[in-house]
């Protein structure tokens, strides 16, 4: 409710509120007045698909220029209609804004997540460089994208628990033929505990699907020829303690995204200890000589 009351009530602004089938959502009409307010839609999901299926049934049901994307715990900023009503005549596909983070259960008392963007903002406002806002701003929020980017290319976002934004995201910055950022903020994100991103790739299947998703991108770059710091290395890192299965099973794909396996443990191996090194080495050449001599 928090996040619906930051968005201001207008028929320029149509409001598509998605629930993941809820065991309860046939009770909010009548719990939340928010969800009655003029230009809102509330759709119930059909099943319990994840952030990524109810995202896609928001574009489905979306009628805009331009589509904004809010987690429920999240908010915008106050002026928020003066921002966008500013930019909406822009010829950009996507223009890229400032985010703020707090505590959820304190807005007064700053986080740190997602400080990489800030990072990434920071850089194509000092430099003028666009790679790292197109191909690392791996978030659908705190950006205004143009619909019809969406449609002529068909984007849509992978329907799996976790990391369902990151090819999505890549998508859209890559795909768009022009971009803008702005040094203005436009989006609150908030931290709480048992959120997906608390004990990061400790739950069940997590590793697997964030790594897959994670290979996917890496190869969209590389095929692009847009490579950037891999995000596959960051799970081979954990692979290697937490399933060693898993880690052969990416090792022999590393060729779809890097151009040789020594370039790939060079990537994987940065910033760790020499005992790590070690292990990565001997166990990615004990991998390489058994494909070998099954060959």
């Amino acid at each position: 409710m928090r996040c619906l009351r930051s968005i201001p009530v207008s028929e320029d602004i149509q409001v598509i509120v998605v629930d993941d089938n809820s065991p309860d959502a046939d009770t909010y009409l009548e719990r939340y007045p928010e969800l009655s307010r003029p230009y809102l839609e509330f759709i119930r999901a059909s099943k319990n698909g994840g952030a990524g299926y109810a995202r896609n049934i928001g574009l489905d049901h979306a009628k805009g220029k331009w589509l904004l994307f809010a987690d429920a715990d999240d908010f915008f900023v106050g002026n928020m209609y003066d921002i966008i009503n500013t930019h909406v005549e822009s010829d950009a596909d996507v223009i890229y804004f400032r985010k703020q983070a707090v505590y959820s259960d304190d807005i007064n008392r700053k986080s740190t997540r997602s400080g990489y963007l800030d990072r990434i903002m920071d850089i194509y406002l000092k430099t003028g460089d666009e790679l790292p806002v197109r191909t690392r701003h791996h978030v659908p929020w705190g950006k205004m994208i143009k619909k019809s980017l969406i449609e002529n290319h068909r984007i849509r976002f992978e329907e799996i628990k976790y990391s369902n934004d990151i090819l999505f995201s890549v998508h859209v910055g890559c795909f768009a033929n022009k971009i803008e950022a702005i040094d203005t903020v436009l989006y609150v994100v908030t931290s709480r505990e048992g959120s997906l991103h608390s004990g990061f790739c400790t739950k069940t299947d997590e590793l697997k699907i964030r790594a897959g998703a994670a290979f996917r991108y890496d190869s969209f770059l590389f095929q692009h020829n847009m490579c950037q710091i891999g995000q596959t290395a960051i799970y081979l890192k954990r692979m290697l303690s937490q399933d060693r299965n898993l880690y052969k099973y990416y090792f022999t794909r590393l060729d779809g995204i890097y151009p040789s396996k020594i370039a790939a443990l060079k990537d994987i191996s940065k910033g760790c200890s020499r005992r790590f090194k070690i292990k990565l080495y001997l166990y990615s050449f004990l991998i390489w000589i058994s494909r070998y001599l099954v060959s």
